[in-house]
């Protein structure tokens, strides 16, 4: 028996932060992380119906005996290292965190057991691993046999505790690994769910583009993948993903446009021969010859590539932001935060100039609407509406401005919506 170096503070920080989704999401990710191409769900059930033992199968590397330990016995005491949902990468190659991640199954079953297979010298090998959710903090082993197996590793959770609702988790799988499956299109990478069926992600994809794009003066050219997603993915946000030639990830990072509050979910693939030998990390001016050959971010190709996928972005965002500002105007209504408008033809002036004015607020910045209360919608909805009766528009650009530092062209058009307000008086 080995003991986990793991306290039982950390193991129990660790479990709060897990539900049975995020727990079977790692175990996938274990999966990719150790080279898989297809993560399989397996289930059984008795004779009612019931779910008796769940098990998860990849095609990976297995898990190679000399560095089990390092795998099986993190340190890890801040509760920072062990968030699932703080995780900062800039590539996707790996994802899970080793050890931990491997004792989230305490939040649905009692008992995993590992069987991986490994290549070793002149063949595979193979083991097991078992860990109790009674003693977590420690593991036992069972002997190297020789095998013809194919690599790869198979963990079956018995005993399970908690009701599994398999519709619920592939809804959360696709949220969780849709943009990586996109990542990966074309090289056979798949989820294989219980019914054996492949993972279908395409419910949350609200819109899919595909398009070319070429630098005139180098002809440097970039094949583009562009996905809106009709819901938030999971710890990913909305994020460039830069791969070479040989669809390999180089790089990832964030959109200008991710985290805006106004739900566009989007991801961009970007394919490329220039990244084959790309330095994404150095922000430093590099010689002549090496800005010819675009190896710098700060390469005019680059700055060329960047800018161009902002305006992609934003030009696929503007008619998305239009549709819901209509739905922020009817939720608005619904929650009876507007003033009470007399049945006149001024007052109706008004209040389609008070609509007209949250609409174009929202368009230019959503974080104004985002996450209110019944209350804080009528507060400043009515805070819009006694503004906009007198001739002080400055003093809103101010407040707003002050609650949500704005930048650039959003700036310059809220000073200018107000403005024009302004001078309707």
């Amino acid at each position: 028996m080995v003991n986990i170096r793991i306290t039982s503070k950390g193991i129990k920080k660790t479990l709060q932060k897990f539900d049975y989704l995020q727990a079977i999401a790692e175990y996938i990710w274990n999966g990719f992380d150790a080279k898989a191409t297809i993560v399989e769900i397996k289930a059984e059930r008795n004779a009612l119906g019931g779910l008796e033992r769940l098990m998860i199968s990849d095609n990976g590397e297995g898990i190679d005996r000399t560095v089990l330990e390092r795998k099986f016995t993190p340190f890890y005491e801040s509760e920072k290292q062990i968030d699932a949902a703080n995780r900062v990468r800039m590539s996707s190659t790996m994802h899970g965190k080793n050890g931990i991640g491997r004792l989230t199954f305490h939040s649905f079953c009692s008992r995993a057991t590992w069987t991986t297979t490994y290549h070793a010298g002149a063949g595979n090998q193979t083991y097991s691993i078992h860990i109790a959710s009674e003693s977590l903090d420690a593991y036992t082993l069972t002997d190297n046999a020789e095998s013809k197996a194919k690599t790869g590793t198979t963990v079956t959770f018995d005993y399970i505790h908690k009701e599994i609702d398999l519709f619920e988790l592939k809804q959360f799988l696709s949220k969780e690994f849709g943009w990586f499956l996109e990542l990966h299109e074309g090289k056979k990478f798949g989820i294989v769910m219980e019914t054996g069926d492949f993972l279908d992600y395409s419910g949350i994809i609200g819109a899919k583009e595909t398009m070319e794009l070429e630098h005139p003066p180098t002809q440097t050219k970039f094949a583009i993948k562009y996905i809106r997603w009709t819901e938030r993915i999971n710890n990913e946000y909305s994020k460039l993903y830069f791969l070479d030639a040989r669809k390999r990830e180089k790089h990832k990072q964030p959109t200008s446009f991710n985290n805006k509050g106004d739900s566009f979910y989007h991801s961009v693939y970007i394919q490329s021969k220039l990244f084959d030998d790309f330095d994404f990390m150095s922000d430093e001016q590099y010689g002549q010859q090496e800005m010819t050959f675009g190896l710098s971010r700060k390469s005019e190709v680059f700055q060329y590539l960047l800018e161009h996928i902002n305006q992609l972005i934003s030009g696929k965002r503007k008619p998305f932001l239009k549709i819901h500002s209509d739905l922020i105007i009817s939720d608005l209504v619904a929650s009876d935060a507007f003033p009470a408008f007399k049945d006149t033809p001024e007052d109706g002036i008004r209040q389609e100039e008070l609509k007209q004015v949250i609409q174009e607020l929202y368009r230019i910045e959503p974080r104004i609407f985002a996450r209110l209360n019944p209350e804080q919608k009528k507060v400043i909805v009515h805070l819009l509406n006694l503004l906009m009766e007198t001739a002080d528009r400055g003093r809103l650009y101010q407040v707003l401005n002050g609650m949500l530092p704005l930048e650039g062209p959003e700036r310059q058009e809220m000073a200018a919506l107000l403005h024009a307000n302004v001078r309707r008086q």
